[in-house]
């Protein structure tokens, strides 16, 4: 757990000391590979480890991004033992302030296949989220998303839902 917090203390701290003086907009940029984790504590469900990974194509001026999304995802119930899953689909990233070279709001949204231990008990998951990328140099940002999370159960088993807040870092590749 602590180490948990000195990362997200740590990408906070990159967020908010790093200047934005040479950063470029997202309407400059044609690719953004995204890396976040968000860590939960349910009282008598137990905790949900998420780990996940994107590439997005940018475009639309920067307004879009479309591309792939693949998660790590750990549940450790109260009782019981845990289990773990990928979960791998798409995702659509909408950006209402591309042309910001200091931060930019977004709302994104994804669906995925689940595989793994947890696909015994869940058919697929989607997420949908609203944050800020606070930009730090020429090609980078710091990412901060509230979301929603439901997993989608399968045959006889109900769905399960979750909102946290999720912490990452984002590389824009490419030069339109």
């Amino acid at each position: 757990m602590r180490s948990w917090l000195a990362g997200f203390a740590v990408l906070a701290l990159i967020g908010f000391v790093a200047s934005p003086a040479f950063a470029s907009t997202l309407s400059e940029r044609k690719h953004e590979t995204a890396f976040s984790a968000s860590y939960e504590d349910i009282d008598q469900v137990g905790k949900i480890t998420n780990i996940d990974g994107q590439w997005q194509w940018i475009f639309g001026k920067g307004f879009n991004e479309l591309g792939a999304s693949l998660s790590y995802l750990k549940v450790s119930p109260d009782s019981g033992s845990s289990s773990d899953s990928t979960i791998i689909g798409p995702v659509y990233a909408f950006n209402w302030m591309p042309d910001n070279d200091k931060v930019t709001g977004y709302v994104e949204a994804a669906y995925g296949f689940v595989s793994g231990d947890l696909s015994d008990f869940v058919d697929a998951a989607w997420r949908a989220s609203v944050g800020a990328k606070v930009f730090v140099g020429d090609s980078a940002a710091v990412r901060f998303a509230i979301f929603h999370q439901s997993l989608l159960g399968a045959s006889g088993f109900d769905d399960q839902d979750s909102n946290g807040l999720e912490v990452g870092i984002s590389i824009f590749a490419g030069k339109k």
